[in-house]
């Protein structure tokens, strides 16, 4: 367990050489482009109505709170950015999956010469849009309740001390998820089958979270995260989930034919 943060760390050295490589960088374009439509749709929204959501949310305080409305004004500031953060992620997330599949079948393609069927064309653009939309509405659906619910337990007295430090480790834990789930997805592992694989590292998924979350506050680098992060998280697949997932596979063909 303890050489597991330095693999992810690993996994994202091998990742930057590897994602601007030919053949690779072309992937890069595509979320680039999005990235770049999309903060600025969102940044146009949210500084429009900032200052009349946080009016409207302070008019809800009573009047013998007054002394805290800097507090409060800090609290709900940062919960619009948290929802701000993850409406970009979700959304980049969604406009730029089917190109980030693709950017992990041809990186896998190249470490193990295992060949997909897919090529890039409009027909298989369709089919995975289609595939990688589903698995994006079961993270949205897994993400939604822990993530209320974590906010919920903010207001609770004492909880809440707890509250920020779980807060965290969950976004680690699902921009692991999110970015590790293309490699599985191509591999046809599911959902709730990546989860259980994925819960037996959990130093190295939050390790893998921890680095694209800093990643992401960088300006300009956080541009390129997505790719870079795409092609870590198969490097971590081939060498950590794969070789494990295909001992299993074998496991339980002997284990059929003895039955």
């Amino acid at each position: 367990m303890i050489t597991q943060p330095f693999k992810a760390a690993g996994a994202f050295l091998k990742a930057l050489p590897l994602a601007i490589s030919p053949g690779l960088r072309v992937f890069i374009v595509v979320p680039l482009l999005a990235n770049f439509a999309l903060m600025a749709l969102l940044y146009m929204v949210a500084l429009s109505y900032f200052n009349d959501l946080m009016t409207m949310a302070m008019g809800y305080l009573p009047n013998w709170l007054a002394f805290l409305h800097w507090l409060f004004y800090l609290i709900f500031a940062a919960l619009i950015s948290v929802l701000l953060f993850y409406s970009f992620s979700v959304g980049i997330n969604i406009l730029a999956a089917p190109f980030m599949a693709f950017l992990a079948e041809k990186v896998e393609e190249r470490q193990t010469g295992k060949v997909f069927d897919e090529a890039l064309n409009a027909k298989a653009l369709m089919v995975i849009t289609g595939r990688t939309l589903q698995r994006e509405m079961q993270k949205i659906l897994y993400f939604l309740p822990r993530f209320i619910l974590l906010l919920l337990m903010s207001f609770i007295p004492l909880v809440n001390v707890v509250a920020p430090v779980l807060l965290l480790l969950f976004s680690m834990w699902m921009l692991s998820l999110q970015y590790m789930d293309y490699a599985f997805d191509n591999n046809k592992v599911a959902f709730h089958d990546m989860r259980q694989m994925l819960r037996t590292k959990p130093l190295l998924c939050w390790t893998f979270g921890g680095i694209v979350m800093v990643g992401l506050t960088i300006p300009l680098f956080n541009l390129f995260v997505m790719p870079i992060a795409v092609v870590a998280a198969t490097l971590l697949w081939i060498s950590v989930f794969r070789p494990q997932d295909v001992e299993v596979s074998s496991l339980v063909g002997r284990t059929d034919g003895l039955l």
